[in-house]
């Protein structure tokens, strides 16, 4: 049989602060870790930016269409109005409401889905809002941006009958291809504010907490490792000072 020896107090003290230092210390570099992908990300948008607006021929070329986000793009087309889609639970100001996406055609055989903005939903959901639409044709301006999907959401419709305006929970592009009989360019158009055709907010934030605050997280993670270091050495060098006292007062 295996004899467990006891654990001095002076050394379970001394674990429990390496392994709180190490956790501490941990948070701390993975905020900043945090704080470098998301200051790429911001020089990532702002180099893409200054680029000149993509052509559809750039656009239907590119390999990898997710490395020509926040690209400015330039278009001329019909949008599709009688297909509006209209992405659910999307928040503006405390308010609920939805992002209008609306295909656009890009050729023959593809559609892009450009984001109009925000709506309010309205007082009843039963009622879907009315969206004007833009007809005949038309030139945008805008950005390219991904098409968010949610892993925890299972459908992206709440029934399996199509109804235009359709109401989606988010964008499913291989149910849009079946249903609309054309390929869905896998990512988004975003117009620009100024856009006449642009509803309220229609931009999202390149990043949603700035690098900043991730740093200044990591501040806090390091000094709560330094606090309990130093509370730690304060501790044993009292434990020692009372120790080397009570030993003088034996041998006096």
């Amino acid at each position: 049989m295996i004899k467990l020896w006891p654990l001095k107090p002076f050394h379970f003290i001394s674990a429990l602060m390496i392994c709180g230092v190490t956790l501490l210390c941990s948070l701390g570099c993975w905020q900043l870790s945090r704080a470098a992908q998301k200051q790429a990300l911001l020089s990532q948008a702002s180099e893409a930016r200054t680029q000149q607006p993509l052509s559809v021929h750039a656009l239907l070329t590119e390999a990898n269409p997710s490395t020509l986000r926040y690209y400015p793009i330039k278009l001329s087309g019909t949008f599709f109005n009688d297909q509006t889609i209209l992405l659910d639970n999307k928040v503006n100001n405390g308010e609920v409401g939805y992002h209008v996406l609306v295909p656009f055609l890009l050729n023959e055989h593809t559609l892009i889905l450009v984001n109009r903005g925000w709506i309010p939903q309205g007082r009843s959901r039963a009622i879907l809002p009315s969206i004007s639409p833009i007809k005949g044709e038309t030139t945008i301006e805008g950005y390219l941006d991904f098409a968010y999907r949610n892993p925890l959401i299972k459908s992206a419709i709440e029934s399996n009958i199509i109804q235009w305006p359709l109401r989606m929970q988010q964008l499913d592009m291989g149910l849009l291809k079946d249903t609309l009989g054309k390929n869905i360019y896998p990512m988004l158009v975003t117009l620009n504010n100024e856009s006449s055709f642009a509803f309220s907010s229609p931009k999202a934030p390149v990043v949603w907490m700035s690098p900043e605050r991730h740093q200044g997280y990591a501040v806090q993670w390091f000094s709560l490792a330094a606090t309990l270091f130093g509370f730690y050495l304060f501790t044993q060098f009292r434990q020692r000072a009372k120790h080397e006292h009570a030993n003088n007062c034996k041998n006096c």
